[in-house]
């Protein structure tokens, strides 16, 4: 019980979090846009207008599949995932020691870089605990299932 409890809010977190960073990167398009042209690496330079779309809609398409349940936790495994290669962006932009805006938006971008690495690290131990919770929780109904059939 105390682990279905636990996955719940995580995945509310979650849901919390890539709601918050996908509306923010679609209403202000052009500034997230403009600031992800900004990073020290070519490819981000080239690529920032089709990431643009892409990184909120995977986080859009992420809600949804944490708010459905027989989808849930493949969109917690997205989640991680989504979540770790921020993290590596992050540890790119801090090791380059430029002085660039966050590209998130909203309160999020006032974080510094070093913030940000936090701020995500603990997401990420959110996900993979409501992976583990989720888990554990689905094998408890799969073995009454079995037990009753």
């Amino acid at each position: 019980m105390k682990k279905d409890v636990l996955s719940e809010i995580g995945v509310a977190l979650l849901i919390l979090l890539f709601t918050y960073t996908a509306v923010s990167k679609f209403l202000d398009h052009y500034r997230f846009v403009f600031q992800m042209r900004l990073a020290p690496l070519p490819l981000m330079k080239s690529l920032a207008p089709v990431l643009g779309w892409l990184m909120p809609a995977m986080e859009s398409l992420t809600v949804l599949g944490l708010l459905i349940p027989v989808y849930r936790l493949k969109a917690l495994y997205a989640s991680v995932i989504l979540l770790c290669s921020f993290e590596i962006y992050i540890t790119g932009m801090l090791l380059s020691g430029l002085e660039l805006p966050c590209t998130c938006g909203g309160i999020i971008s006032r974080m510094s870089w070093g913030q940000h690495l936090v701020f995500n690290a603990v997401f990420i131990g959110i996900g993979f605990m409501a992976i583990s919770c989720l888990r554990r929780s689905s094998g408890r109904l799969d073995n009454k299932r079995t037990a009753t059939s």
